[in-house]
């Protein structure tokens, strides 16, 4: 009975509740610890796959902002990656990407892991689609643009851009609405604007229509540069065959009317048209002359009409000529950069041809007219209304991030 009585092994028991308490406290612990620092990693990782993927979205739209690809000949390849990306194919830089988001090796997926809606590999870092608008609608949907071309098929100045970022198996994808910036191009509202021009036509019949349908005529402007005289590089009846007679009137316009920049603005403006022709190809038909913005690298001697009067167009021929006879016609701006630094005639209109529209030429060449009629009617429409391409740009809420399956 004493030894039932006996606490000597109260403080044994007690230190062992003690330790199973304090103990199970720290376990509690570290897998609280535990389970935050694992939700912090996936919180991370899914943040960098947000920034990966928004990375490439913008890196994309600066691709879109070089070269809009306005015909099936310019179409971005259908799924953009690292491994696919070239210097030539539209897809976002792979070295400039990998600069500010350094590739992070793959891991391997657990099974059972979501793949991704448009099967984008998840061991890419990231991946980018252009697709057309299809549906012509401000809401995205997967299932009428996974199909869709990778140019502007429908030709509203507008494509959908998808991304999608992938870090440790963690994928987010995204997407906005990129449209097709277009600027003013400031040129000459003059009729003729050269170095020097002749009628070959001694009649008293109008051979240079300056007013046209205009309320006011346009200039006839010569920089007249190696010649003594206005009457040396200003060669035709006066007081006939100028009407009205704006060629004493104007001052001298600059020898180069545009720059290179803006050259190379209607250079990527015909591109996305389809209407470029690259140096060692020549229009050889007036359906190959119509577009807003037709570019010639030539060199070419270009002798066929095109276009319409409801519809004039604006072409540009680099190096070479311009020649029309007979009953061709053409309605438009014509800009003959001259980079051949010619000095005689780089634009001829003579018999029954008819050009409505202005005539621009830099350099030191000229204009040859003569003709039993009107060989030049002004028509400033299409100088009035010249745009080129000024780049791409997000659509304003156009921006999300989609759903699992989209």
């Amino acid at each position: 009975m004493s030894n039932a009585r006996s606490e000597s092994g109260v403080a044994l028991v007690t230190a062992i509740l003690l330790l199973a308490v304090m103990t199970g406290l720290g376990t509690g612990l570290l897998l609280l610890a535990e389970n935050q620092q694992k939700a912090s990693a996936r919180e991370q990782a899914s943040e960098t796959a947000f920034n990966v993927g928004e990375a490439a979205l913008n890196a994309q739209i600066g691709q879109l902002s070089r070269v809009w690809p306005g015909t099936k000949e310019l179409a971005f390849p259908s799924r953009c990656t690292a491994a696919t990306s070239t210097s030539t194919n539209g897809c976002p830089d792979a070295g400039s990407l990998n600069v500010g988001y350094p590739n992070i090796s793959p891991v391997p997926c657990l099974a059972g892991t979501t793949t991704e809606a448009w099967q984008s590999p998840l061991t890419n870092q990231w991946t980018t689609y252009v697709r057309d608008d299809a549906a012509a609608s401000p809401y995205f949907t997967s299932a009428n643009e996974k199909e869709a071309v990778t140019y502007d098929g429908n030709a509203d100045n507008k494509l959908w851009v998808r991304s999608v970022g992938v870090v440790q198996c963690h994928v987010v994808s995204m997407v906005a609405l990129v449209s097709a910036q277009y600027v003013a191009l400031p040129f000459p509202q003059y009729a003729v604007t050269a170095n020097w021009f002749e009628t070959s036509n001694n009649g008293n019949k109008v051979i240079v229509d300056t007013q046209g349908k205009a309320s006011q005529p346009a200039g006839v402007s010569m920089r007249c540069s190696g010649f003594s005289s206005k009457e040396e590089c200003e060669k035709y009846r006066r007081g006939a065959q100028v009407n009205p007679d704006t060629t004493e009137t104007t001052p001298a316009s600059p020898s180069t009317t545009l720059s290179a920049s803006q050259l190379e603005s209607l250079k990527n403006a015909a591109k996305a048209a389809g209407t470029y022709f690259p140096s060692g190809k020549c229009p050889e038909s007036s359906e190959q002359l119509s577009g807003k913005v037709v570019y010639v690298e030539g060199p070419c001697e270009v002798t066929v009409g095109g276009n319409s009067e409801v519809s004039p167009g604006f072409l540009v021929i680099v190096n070479g000529t311009f020649r029309l006879n007979g009953n061709a016609e053409f309605f438009g701006t014509l800009y003959m950069v001259n980079a051949q630094s010619s000095n005689g005639v780089v634009v001829e209109l003579h018999g029954n041809s008819h050009l409505r529209g202005t005539i621009d030429i830099d350099g030191n060449g000229g204009v040859s007219f003569g003709s039993s009629t009107e060989n030049l009617v002004f028509d400033g429409t299409v100088v009035k209304e010249l745009k080129t391409y000024a780049g791409a740009s997000q659509t304003r809420n156009s921006f999300r991030v989609l759903p699992t399956g989209q």
